[in-house]
């Protein structure tokens, strides 16, 4: 998958999650989060999204995984 295109589905997958979030607040079945949080759980999603996607290629060149990270650094 291209850079470009993994971002698009990393971004869309996120924008989901997170206006699935927004739509459940407002209707009181979660906790209520500011726009900071909401844009913090928007990068989580987004972030995790290319990470599984990365594993699941088994390409860790672009790894976040601190236990990788740790490893690599040895």
């Amino acid at each position: 998958m291209y850079d470009d295109e993994l971002h698009y589905k990393a971004a869309t997958y996120a924008s989901n999650c997170k206006n699935a979030y927004v739509e459940a607040m407002n209707q009181g079945k979660v906790d209520r989060h500011t726009n900071d949080e909401l844009n913090w759980i928007w990068v989580a999603h987004y972030e995790g999204y290319k990470e599984g996607y990365w594993a699941a290629k088994g390409d860790d060149r672009y790894t976040t995984d601190p236990v990788k990270l740790k490893e690599r650094s040895k």
